[in-house]
């Protein structure tokens, strides 16, 4: 018996007289896992990184040197951060296919100016103001518009004078691939009531970004070289079918990330321009319970700022607590909202939400707000209807509880011995069974249910299974039942009248 008790660095052989004590941290273990995200996105030739190595950000300056100004990565990261300046965010720059072609586009000046005014034209959902004097032809409008778009840095466009028609303005996207086609070219975005018109004697004819083709093929590679770093969430702007299928791979809960042997975890967010029925038509083909994607509608924001803002409230969120509602916790967005015709009514969002698609609202000041964030997760294995992964909530707080609860066993138990449940094991040793790491287990989700991650912890107690599955593995049965979100107050008003 003398020998039970275990004492770190000290040897029992010592005839040297003294009193020595050990500090034993195995009990006062209360650290938490660092929160991190990853912006993954594609740079410019220009930018100094190394593509497909992910490397911590320093913010939008550094992001401008590393990935290029105008690239997906800097625009990213320069929306992410105007909205969550705190968070810890890595980038995984990914450079264009050669094969890929980049997006274009164009603008056409008409007429002549018979007024004097400021033509509001947007890129993306960047104002450049553009100054029109009484008697400017189309060519002289055309020229100044350039000039005007070459003055905003940043913008992930080119600009030049077509030239066989001088009225005539080229757009095209500076990474290549199908995002620039979600690039939105418009005028007078917030109309007359804030002094947005057309000067006079003037037209303007856009033809949208079309015909990028090709995303990265070297996104899974990029991916799987991340090594065993943990990354909460996956913001990126890529929703083609080639894309969205790698992320899902790379999530996967037997294989993948999500997998017991590998805890490496992490959510996809990223966002889907288009109308009603074409979100609705994309949210059917989706199934991944460990990636959501927001439909915008019409808005001039691109998808990759949506993704990063969306992405920024989230870690947010999951840093004051993984269980509340994201949308309560920071919910407002930077990026324009749709036009008052694209905007999704209430029955439109239900009907997304039931399709696999994220929802947003807009208030009367034009501010977009996260309704709410759910997984594109909609049936089962055996192709039945399954809500267990419905809210990314749930996977917020998995990332935080499940971790948390690792790091609580391997300090208690690290370097232990197991013996049969029954044992009598001096006070001291090294030594535990498996009804005791259950019993472990049932403390630890009873302190996790006082942060307000899980819920019902005598129940979890009750129904919690530990069994000593020989050669020194314990197998464990964990009935977590994970806090809700508060999403309805339903109620009847029954009135009267006296």
């Amino acid at each position: 018996m003398s020998g039970a008790i275990t004492i770190p660095g000290y040897s029992s052989s010592t005839r040297d007289p003294g009193i020595r004590f050990a500090l034993d941290n195995s009990r006062a273990n209360t650290a938490t896992s660092g929160r991190r995200v990853l912006i993954i996105g594609q740079m410019l030739a220009s930018g100094s990184a190394g593509a497909g190595v992910a490397t911590i950000s320093a913010g939008p300056s550094d992001a401008v040197t590393k990935y290029g100004a105008g690239s997906q990565c800097a625009i990213m990261v320069s929306r992410y951060r105007a909205l969550d300046s705190q968070g810890e965010v890595w980038v995984l720059p990914l450079i264009d296919d050669a094969a890929a072609v980049a997006a274009s586009g164009s603008i056409t000046i008409g007429g002549a100016a018979t007024a004097s005014g400021t033509l509001s034209l947007y890129i993306l959902d960047t104002l450049v103001p553009v100054l029109v004097t009484v008697g400017d032809t189309a060519s002289a409008i055309a020229t100044n518009m350039v000039s005007a778009i070459g003055g905003v840095a940043g913008l992930p466009v080119s600009v030049a004078v077509d030239s066989a028609n001088p009225a005539k303005i080229n757009v095209v996207a500076l990474n290549k691939g199908a995002c620039g086609n979600d690039f939105a070219l418009s005028l007078n975005v917030l109309g007359t009531g804030a002094g947005q018109q057309t000067p006079a004697g003037i037209t303007v004819t856009f033809a949208q970004m079309a015909g990028g083709t090709q995303n990265p093929t070297g996104l899974m590679a990029a991916l799987s070289g991340l090594g065993d770093r943990v990354y909460d969430l996956f913001i990126h702007p890529f929703t083609d079918p080639a894309s969205l299928d790698i992320f899902k791979s790379v999530f996967d809960g037997l294989t993948g990330r999500w997998a017991p042997d590998e805890q490496l975890y992490g959510v996809g967010i990223t966002a889907y321009r288009g109308t009603y029925g074409q979100a609705t038509a994309f949210g059917l083909t989706q199934n991944d319970p460990h990636t959501s994607i927001m439909g915008i509608s019409d808005s001039p924001s691109p998808p990759m700022a949506w993704a990063a803002e969306i992405g920024a409230c989230a870690a947010i969120s999951m840093r004051t607590n993984p269980a509340l509602p994201v949308t309560g916790s920071g919910g407002a967005l930077n990026v324009l909202p749709p036009s008052d015709a694209g905007r999704f009514v209430s029955s439109q969002r239900n009907s997304l939400l039931w399709d696999g698609i994220s929802t947003h609202t807009v208030d009367d000041s034009g501010t977009v707000q996260i309704s709410r964030l759910i997984t594109t997760y909609q049936t089962n294995a055996a192709g039945q209807p399954d809500d267990s992964y419905l809210d990314i909530e749930t996977l917020l707080t998995a990332e935080v509880a499940l971790p948390d609860m690792r790091t609580y066993l391997s300090s208690l138990f690290g370097g232990y011995g197991l013996v049969a449940d029954g044992t009598v094991i001096p006070a001291g040793a090294k030594f535990t069974t498996a009804q005791l790491v259950g019993k472990a287990i049932a403390a630890r989700y009873r302190w996790q249910a006082t942060q307000m991650w899980v819920q019902n912890p005598d129940t979890f107690a009750s129904s919690l299974v530990a069994e000593n599955a020989g050669g020194g593995e314990v197998r464990v049965l964990m009935p977590y039942d994970f806090a809700n979100q508060l999403w309805n107050i339903a109620g009847n008003c029954q009135f009267v009248k006296s």
